[in-house]
């Protein structure tokens, strides 16, 4: 296929506040092995405070493909929705701000899209890390431990998935089931990936696919976006009355039993027994994970954090999604 004959390309990157990062993002989507004239970049800024905007804008001005739009509802499927009606692109894939995208992304996802004839394709996250803490949680959040049966944050080899990050969807693929939905503040891709299985459509993982990434790097900040994904999980339930797996209800189950437990077990020996005797089997179990998952420079400590934060995170935001529920 010549590259005229190739499908014209659109990625979208929803930014705010990216300064730190986003130079390195469009030097990596510019440099892509995919024909040039073929090849789309629209960036939508949430309304940034900082230099992010001024930054986009000079590499506008060298390379034409680029174009700043402006998001000011700030949120990130608002963002999305805008870049999806501004694509002039037959295939539409979305990139992180804080992502670094493998030389032969664009291209690969391309002919993967085509040969499976997915509707959605992904790759493999290389999380990209700095000290020993960050790399903790990176290696939590690319474990079956800490994420479950999430297999597109670790898997080896391709096949269909649930979902996939960042995201490479057909223009039809919107057409068919409709654009991100602006009420999901949190799981916006997640509740697209679900109207995609229900309408039939499969969604592809090769690890060959690579972007590079760069998770939270505090134990606050994993806290705070594993919250808001189990709140986010909620909503789509509320919407869909469907799309929940065991990992998403495991965490809240393990909650409500410590929290019931530790209460229960004032008044009955039997039940203190069996409280005791499972929160020091799931302590062990941490200890055992992580003392195998550390590697040289990361503590078997860090990486436990790490992993009991993804739990108690995951769970109580479920139950606030919960408590919180509307309609």
């Amino acid at each position: 296929m010549t590259a005229i004959e190739r499908p014209r390309v659109t990625l979208i990157i929803p930014v705010r506040n990216e300064a730190a990062h986003i130079r390195a993002c469009l030097d990596s989507v510019r440099k892509q092995s995919y024909p040039t004239e073929r090849l789309e970049i629209l960036v939508v800024d949430g309304a940034s405070t900082d230099v992010t905007p001024a930054l986009v804008q000079d590499a506008a001005s060298v390379d034409p493909r680029v174009r700043l739009l402006e998001n000011p509802s700030r949120t990130m499927p608002t963002g999305l929705n805008l870049g999806i009606r501004e694509a002039a692109g037959d295939l539409i894939g979305v990139v992180s701000g804080h992502s670094v995208l493998g030389p032969d992304y664009v291209e690969r996802a391309v002919d993967a899209i085509e040969t499976t004839q997915a509707w959605s394709v992904g790759g493999r996250i290389v999380r990209r890390t700095h000290g020993p803490m960050h790399r903790a949680i990176a290696i939590a959040t690319a474990s079956p431990v800490g994420v479950g049966d999430s297999s597109h944050n670790y898997a080896t080899e391709a096949g269909w998935v649930e979902t996939v990050f960042p995201g490479f969807w057909r223009r039809q693929t919107f057409d068919r089931v409709g654009s991100f939905d602006p009420a999901m503040v949190a799981n916006e891709d997640n509740e697209l990936s679900y109207r995609i299985r229900r309408a039939g459509g499969g969604i592809w993982y090769d690890p060959a696919i690579t972007v590079e990434y760069v998770p939270r790097s505090t134990i606050g900040g994993l806290f705070h976006q594993y919250r808001r994904y189990a709140m986010g999980k909620v909503r789509v339930f509320r919407k869909h009355g469907g799309g929940l797996r065991w990992r998403h209800l495991v965490p809240a189950a393990w909650l409500a039993f410590l929290v019931s437990g530790g209460i229960l077990a004032a008044f009955s020996t039997v039940i203190a027994l069996v409280w005791g005797t499972a929160g020091a089997a799931y302590l062990l179990a941490i200890l055992v994970a992580s003392v195998r998952l550390a590697e040289d420079g990361v503590a078997w400590w860090r990486v436990a954090a790490a992993l009991v934060t993804l739990h108690l995170a995951y769970g109580i935001g479920t139950w606030q999604g919960v408590l919180t529920w509307r309609g």
